[in-house]
């Protein structure tokens, strides 16, 4: 999900740059309304990208994403896990719907909503859990999230077309929205019901922390998506970044 971010953040900002060197045809009403579709042309040219990734710049193929092995700590509460993930697949990424983009150049703001129809991942896991006991899991998972929405706002700063002065992002408010989530996690337990209903928590714990911690998650990707974002863009300039898009094309 950050890899999303970082890359529908940097070319959505991208596209606002690029709308302003544009001269919109005499039959189009609002400039505005221009600008609004070269961000959504630069996103859904992204989701072609993303088959292949951005290896240029370090960005690895995101559809699907893929981890050969990934360690986890985990810990709330009384409970606490360890372990790794390996042959993790995200799938669904690119397969976004965008319902808004709006741009203001005189706030230097851009107001979106995506919504995901599913966004799931597959791995195999091998787990040790604390929780008052000591017990030891391992095998295959799937977990989806369905009906998915994000939606919010980038404040950003540019220099002068020309220079060298770079985009900066100053602050991102993210708001997201699961529908609903599926859990199908293997050997929770070696009995077939108690481990449905343990599956059944797993989901339920995981719609309630995105759904009734929108403000955590907000601050959570302002303080830590924002930094990245700008470590990401660097110092490079505009034509840069719009190489970036069209994968080093003019």
């Amino acid at each position: 999900m950050k890899s999303l971010s970082l890359v529908a953040i940097i070319l959505a900002l991208a596209g606002s740059q690029a709308a302003k060197l544009v001269e919109p045809p005499s039959d189009i009403p609002s400039p505005l309304n221009a600008i609004d579709n070269i961000i959504v042309d630069v996103l859904e040219s992204c989701k072609l990208r993303m088959v292949e990734g951005w290896p240029q710049y370090g960005i690895p193929p995101l559809a699907p994403f893929e981890i050969q092995h990934k360690n986890f700590n985990f810990g709330t509460g009384e409970l606490h896990a360890t372990g790794a993930l390996d042959s993790l697949v995200v799938q669904g990424l690119n397969e976004f719907e965008i319902r808004t983009m709006s741009v203001n150049l005189i706030l230097s703001r851009i107001k979106f909503e995506l919504h995901f129809a599913s966004l799931n991942l597959t791995t195999q896991y091998e787990a040790d859990v604390e929780a008052g006991y000591h017990m030891a899991r391992g095998g295959g998972a799937f977990l989806a999230l369905e009906d998915l929405n994000m939606s919010g706002q980038i404040k950003y700063s540019t220099g002068v077309v020309g220079s060298n002065n770079n985009l900066r992002i100053k602050g991102i408010e993210l708001n997201i929205v699961a529908g609903n989530v599926v859990s199908n996690i293997e050997n929770l337990s070696k009995y077939r019901i108690l481990n449905r209903k343990l599956n059944e928590i797993v989901a339920e714990f995981i719609s309630l922390t995105i759904n009734e911690n929108t403000d955590f998650v907000a601050d959570w990707v302002d303080s830590t998506v924002t930094p990245i974002c700008n470590d990401l863009i660097g110092d490079r300039s505009l034509k840069d970044i719009l190489d970036l898009i069209g994968g080093g094309s003019e």
